[in-house]
């Protein structure tokens, strides 16, 4: 046990929108199982993502916050050199968690090819739970990701999003107008006009997609029984999903930011260490 204590300007740039969230930790610090009560997430915000460099430095966001270092990632290489110079004008200790510096082990072919984002979620859940556990992210894409009972980050499925979908069929199917899945009546088992019967498919197929492809891994990872208490949903989608499908799941919507906080904190104890 250590004690740990920082706040940690914690910066998530996604394909259209960058998520910023301070996180403050302090106390004594096991790691691992039941370490989320020892971080606190304050003061969300979020930008578009191709005008974030610019309003990072003239608001001075992270000193304004009152942040003593920075943790960010980034799904977008081409925003990584203006990020990255925007942050080091701003004369913080920062870290960018990728693959090479991830504090979890990567179990997959070609790690380096895995989301910063996806990691930095499995991370954070970490703070939730033992080893194995799923991680459901809710965004532009819909990501469903396993780590194992080794602890190790290894795999998941990569779909669009539920945005994705609407927006492929109007723009594929002349005669498909577009819709709002955050005006989707989920009581509709079929549609009575184009547009319920787009909700239908859009919206409630999201949600049927998500539990089978958790079942799956259910049946694979975790010898066929439910894995609903490990299992964490994160990301802008899941507000727009029923009530009654998101019942008894647990929702984290700063798990990304979390698990910024939290490699940088494991990242420098490693540093420590090593001295």
């Amino acid at each position: 046990m250590c004690d740990i204590s920082g706040r940690i300007y914690c910066i998530d740039v996604g394909n259209t929108r960058t998520h910023c969230a301070l996180v403050e930790f302090s106390g004594p610090f096991k790691g691992g199982r039941a370490g989320l009560e020892n971080f606190r997430v304050e003061d969300s915000r979020n930008y578009l993502s191709g005008q974030f460099s610019e309003i990072f430095c003239s608001q001075d966001l992270a000193r304004r916050a009152g942040a003593d270092s920075i943790a960010w990632c980034s799904v977008v290489p081409r925003y990584w050199r203006d990020i990255s110079r925007a942050i080091e004008d701003c004369g913080l200790e920062s870290m960018q968690l990728t693959p090479s510096n991830s504090p979890m082990k990567i179990d997959m072919e070609d790690p380096m090819g895995v989301g910063q984002d996806r990691l930095a979620a499995a991370l954070g859940a970490s703070l939730m739970f033992g080893a194995p556990y799923i991680v459901v992210d809710m965004g532009t894409a819909v990501t469903i990701d396993l780590v194992d009972a080794n602890g190790a980050y290894a795999g998941g499925a990569i779909a669009p999003g539920m945005h994705a979908f609407a927006e492929y069929l109007s723009e594929r199917a002349a005669q498909l107008p577009k819709i709002n899945p955050a005006e989707a009546d989920y009581s509709l088992s079929v549609g009575k006009n184009t547009v319920e019967a787009m909700y239908v498919g859009c919206a409630k197929g999201f949600c049927k997609l998500a539990d089978g492809i958790i079942s799956d891994i259910e049946r694979d990872f975790f010898g066929g029984k439910s894995a609903a208490d490990k299992t964490v949903f994160t990301g802008g989608s899941v507000e727009l999903l029923p009530k009654n499908w998101l019942a008894e799941r647990k929702i984290e919507y700063n798990l990304v930011h979390l698990g910024l906080a939290y490699s940088f904190v494991l990242n420098k104890k490693l540093e420590t260490d090593a001295k």
